[in-house]
């Protein structure tokens, strides 16, 4: 154990226990995850919370070598992707057609990258291309707007916003990589690991983890048998609003 997780070994228990309850819930239960490929909702959900899972090692790892700018980050994408799992999931009535534009959407967007490029995607004619374009232009164009429709929008006005600064490197982050030296006229380049925010991307990834298990596992009827309570236990143990807040 080095100093960093030392210094938050608190918060990285936390984290470990909810990744390790998600891993069990998923075990419990995994042959009710099945892909139908015609589903596109079971596709967005299972290959959603695939990506996740790694993503959420990703974080915990880059936390714990003390690179919490970049964890921040990767937390960040974490909370994206909790929101479109979140809106794709959020009403039963809607999650088929919701889950349509967001293939849609990618699969658009994928072929603009590949003309840009000069390749041509491997299903150029076997798309109605004008009818794929109109179905992801009803993919919700801003993620607020998502998140809003997901019941999410404390993600999107926390973990998402303030991430923005480390991700699009803004004055306010990249500045916070000098300080001065002690005898005031050299600033100190901080390029080495340090601990600052590693306690906020820890708590992005409890928050956002715990919410995609979740959403996860009631899309597909899990049984629970309270690990969605022991997961938030977790969170609110680990990281109390008075010391998550400064």
């Amino acid at each position: 154990m080095n100093a960093i997780e030392k210094r938050y070994a608190k918060e990285f228990a936390a984290c470990q226990s909810i990744l390790r309850l998600a891993d069990d819930l998923f075990e419990r239960n995994e042959t009710k995850v099945v892909v139908d490929r015609s589903r596109y909702a079971t596709m967005a959900v299972a290959s959603l919370y695939s990506k996740a899972r790694k993503q959420a090692s990703a974080v915990f790892l880059v936390a714990s070598q003390g690179y919490g700018e970049d964890a921040l980050i990767l937390a960040r994408s974490l909370t994206n992707l909790c929101i479109d799992l979140g809106y794709i999931t959020a009403e039963a009535a809607q999650v088929e057609a919701r889950a349509r534009r967001w293939a849609a959407k990618g699969r658009v967007e994928r072929r603009k990258f590949g003309k840009r490029v000069g390749e041509t995607p491997p299903d150029e004619n076997k798309i109605k291309w004008p009818a794929e374009e109109a179905l992801a232009d009803e993919w919700p164009s801003t993620i607020d707007k998502r998140a809003q429709d997901a019941g999410l929008q404390n993600f999107y006005n926390f973990p998402y916003r303030h991430g923005s600064s480390f991700d699009h490197s803004d004055s306010w982050s990249a500045t916070s990589f000098l300080e001065p030296a002690q005898d005031g006229a050299v600033l100190d380049m901080l390029t080495g690991p340090h601990g600052r925010y590693v306690d906020l991307a820890l708590l992005t990834l409890a928050c956002a983890f715990a919410e995609i298990a979740c959403r996860f596992g009631r899309f597909y009827g899990f049984d629970f048998l309270r690990v969605d309570q022991e997961m938030e236990r977790h969170v609110r143990t680990a990281f109390p609003p008075t010391e998550t807040a400064r």
